[in-house]
């Protein structure tokens, strides 16, 4: 690079080569320089590390122009391509979000909801947000958790407990069997993040329950409680409910082992009663029973939905993947004395080469196998042993079709 080391010098321009996302405006307030001031070399490196150490571009190099003591630097730059995540701001209770992009901004110009996944961008972030805490006379301290996905920013040491929960919106279900289920499933320690993925596991399923197939729920507010007797947060959650849908049929492709009423039989579902979305899981899991007992233990199924709002009822194309056969191979008594083993050996019924019935494993350990192992039971009860846990590990081979199984009693 050229280098003026004359008194007096201004920068009179600043030149930028090689941008493609970022904006002139953003570079430019990065680096720290501004047109009009003076020019100094140990500035102007200055500002080229800043660049450098945001994270935000690979290269960054410059050169300048004196023109009668007006300075022109030109850098020359090299983003930094897809390496940025979102930054999320999970427990900031005082704030909006766009409150918060504003302070980011005073100390990071090029932030736009995300940063960059190297650099010390995100220590400026962090920066920034304990000093809006501080300007604010807030407490806590501002801690940075990068993860997979995203860079996170919480507050540590303020009162974080969740004092008072909303759900505006719900009608069938009460707001209170709401409230419970939160408080039985979350950490009282607020966190957006929690707040944001508990519903779909601990609150849909309530609604599913009752056909509500489609109800959803808005992004959480949270604010300081004002109420006295808990310092901490006030909580709101919104609910859409949706329609109540009822079963209209189920209808199966790629069935051939069993026919589509055997299928509909086992499913469990009746046409017209609510559409309970557990009974229907418990239907496919009776689905894959029947299918195991004629030896198609590896059967996929994809349930597509398709609800008609006019009738509020709903059909499911079920798409199966029967799979392959299964024959049965060996069966190997774990865990017992070699006399034990060789008596149950005796007991098991499924012969090698038959076709594979998942089902025989738990009928043979309650029936075929009862006697024995009452037996074993009342010997170890005599010697102060409780009974050991009986166990049944399937072991296929798919290039074989045959099926070994492993059968363990462990203490």
């Amino acid at each position: 690079m050229t280098i003026f080391a004359q008194a007096g010098q201004k920068i009179a321009k600043i030149e930028l080569e090689g941008l493609q996302a970022l904006t002139a405006e953003t570079v430019i307030a990065t680096s720290g320089l501004k047109v009009g001031e003076r020019f100094s070399v140990d500035a102007t490196d200055e500002a080229a590390q800043r660049l450098l150490s945001s994270g935000l571009f690979k290269k960054v190099g410059y050169r300048t122009r004196n023109a009668g003591g007006n300075v022109t630097i030109t850098f020359q730059l090299e983003e930094v391509k897809g390496q940025s995540s979102p930054v999320v701001f999970d427990n900031f209770i005082w704030f909006s979000d766009e409150e918060l992009a504003a302070a980011i901004k005073r100390e990071v110009p090029s932030f736009n909801g995300s940063a960059p996944d190297i650099g010390n961008t995100n220590e400026a972030i962090k920066k920034a947000l304990q000093n809006l805490l501080t300007e604010r006379k807030l407490p806590g301290q501002v801690e940075y958790n990068p993860t997979e996905h995203e860079h996170l920013f919480r507050v540590e040491g303020a009162p974080m407990k969740i004092c008072t929960l909303h759900f505006p919106g719900a009608q069938t279900v009460p707001e209170e069997k709401l409230i419970e289920a939160t408080r039985s499933a979350v950490d009282p320690e607020y966190s957006r993040q929690s707040a944001k993925t508990f519903p779909k596991y601990s609150l849909y399923p309530i609604y599913r329950e009752l056909g509500h197939l489609r109800a959803t729920f808005g992004a959480p507010i949270a604010k300081p409680e004002t109420k006295p007797g808990c310092e901490g947060v006030d909580l709101t959650i919104p609910v859409n409910e949706g329609a109540r849908y009822s079963w209209a049929k189920a209808e199966w492709a790629g069935n051939q082992v069993l026919s589509s009423k055997e299928l509909d039989d086992a499913l469990g579902m009746k046409a017209g009663e609510v559409a309970n979305g557990k009974k229907f899981d418990t239907g496919l899991k009776e689905v894959q029973k029947a299918y195991g007992k004629s030896g198609h233990i590896q059967t996929l199924m994809k349930p597509t939905p398709e609800f008609d709002d006019a009738a509020t009822n709903v059909t499911f194309k079920i798409a199966v993947n029967e799979g392959p056969q299964y024959r049965m191979g060996t069966v190997e008594f774990k865990g017992f004395s070699p006399v034990d083993a060789a008596l149950l050996g005796e007991k098991w019924n499924l012969k090698s080469g038959d076709v594979y019935d998942q089902s025989y494993g738990g009928r043979f350990l309650r029936v075929d196998a009862h006697e024995i192992l009452s037996r074993i039971a009342k010997e170890r009860q005599s010697q102060g042993k409780p009974f050991p846990n009986l166990g049944i590990q399937e072991n296929p081979n798919r290039q074989t079709s045959i099926v070994n199984l492993t059968i363990e009693a462990k203490d």
